[in-house]
């Protein structure tokens, strides 16, 4: 897929889809891993330990590899660990994978200078560097690079949360496998900065109206792209996650509708009939509508950057009415929906980690989902109790456990 350009599934499957797995994982001073540095294997792997211990640690590290950002952090101080904090080190988290014929070497790096009792709570970061194999680039590059597909507590703000989270999820998951599509969001929020920065006069210009049309133009252009390719995405997920979601809820439906950000309900919905210039004209005549409100409020007020999508559990706005075991069900069903549409679209089938959720599930729904994960090369799972994960499953598994940051092979009692 490329984003604005017509969507073509027929040509992404005429390639042998790749298997992918992380062989390598190495820790230092990330969270509370002081020195973690484990190989892994193909198939299903299972850390176990009491919670705080550093397993969600781990596969935070893992997914942060593949896709350039914590999924927890809001800053660095989050992953640092303390001692590193406080006095001062190097922090590093590095992974290997093995992606079919070759294998992709994703680190990150950070120094972290002393810090006195008065700038602990902030970090004292003094060099930030991500790299894959070994050059440097931004961390926007390592998205699809070693996919991987993870479900944790939070996706329960999926269905629950707020529509940045709901962005970010969709975002990242295009993102895996339509590597233009990232480029057209970098685009577009630099435009958005420009127009933030003419609409509160902070830009120096001789000629404001010739100006700021010409940002208009460009904002128009891009945010038709992103809609376009948001827009088929979600009847891909549509499709792939209402079957998942009837099996692990015994029938109920699930629903999902696009709601770009156009200013009005009206306008949203018309566009989901547009295409190209059609489309273009009906961006700009919303952006133009909403020129007082922006004057008014200093920033840009309609965009992709403020699209959403509703989530309907058996015909009912997840919002408002789903229980947290709906939402979680919804959640998972997203989730293996994404593995799905990565491994046909990127052809590559992801790396699928599960943290800390089987406990909230009945043995036949953690049989279905496990089950499902299994089609995938690897799995990673953290629990806080091997039983819950059954014995034939686990005596194939490979097994660690975590404690106190210390990750140990486990051996498991026939």
């Amino acid at each position: 897929m490329r984003g604005g350009q017509d969507f073509n599934a027929a040509r992404y499957t005429a390639f042998e889809v790749q298997v992918i797995h992380l062989t390598r994982l190495k820790l230092s001073g990330f969270r509370n891993h002081v020195d973690t540095d484990i190989n892994l294997s193909p198939g299903l792997v299972v850390f176990t330990g009491a919670n705080g211990h550093g397993k969600s640690g781990l596969l935070e590290a893992v997914h942060m590899l593949s896709v350039g950002k914590s999924l927890r952090a809001s800053n660095d101080r989050e992953i640092v660990n303390h001692s590193i904090a406080r006095d001062g080190g190097h922090v590093q988290a590095l992974g290997v994978f093995n992606n079919g014929p070759e294998s992709v070497r994703a680190q990150f790096d950070l120094e972290v200078a002393p810090s006195s009792a008065e700038t602990f709570s902030r970090l004292n970061s003094k060099t930030k560097e991500w790299r894959i194999n070994g050059v440097k680039v931004q961390p926007v590059e390592f998205v699809g690079r070693a996919n991987v597909v993870i479900f944790e507590a939070g996706d329960l703000d999926l269905s629950l949360g707020a529509a940045a989270v709901r962005r970010r999820y969709l975002d990242i998951l295009i993102g895996q496998f339509d590597t233009e599509y990232v480029q057209t969001l970098v685009r577009l929020n630099r435009v958005r900065a420009s127009l933030n920065e003419l609409i509160r006069g902070s830009m120096d210009v001789q000629d404001f109206e010739e100006e700021i049309a010409f940002w208009d133009g460009r904002f128009c252009e891009e945010s038709v792209k992103i809609i376009q390719t948001r827009r088929e995405v979600m009847e891909l997920l549509q499709t792939r996650s209402a079957p998942i979601h009837a099996e692990l809820s015994e029938g109920e439906s699930l629903g999902l509708r696009y709601l770009p950000n156009l200013g009005s309900a009206a306008r949203a919905t018309a566009s989901t009939e547009l295409e190209g210039s059609e489309l273009r004209n009906h961006v700009y005549e919303a952006l133009m509508a909403s020129k007082r409100k922006e004057q008014s409020s200093g920033h840009m007020v309609i965009g992709p950057h403020l699209d959403d999508f509703r989530i309907d559990i058996a015909g009912a706005p997840s919002r408002r009415f789903a229980s947290r075991g709906q939402a979680r069900t919804a959640a998972l069903s997203l989730r293996l929906a994404e593995a799905s549409l990565v491994s046909e679209f990127a052809r590559r089938d992801p790396i699928i980690a599960f943290d800390d959720v089987l406990s909230e599930m009945d043995s036949t729904r953690r049989g279905t989902v496990l089950e499902r994960a299994s089609q995938y090369e690897q799995t990673l799972l953290t629990a806080t109790d091997d039983a819950l994960v059954d014995r034939d499953r686990l005596a194939g598994a490979q097994n660690f456990r975590v404690v106190r940051g210390n990750v140990t092979p486990a051996v498991i009692p026939a």
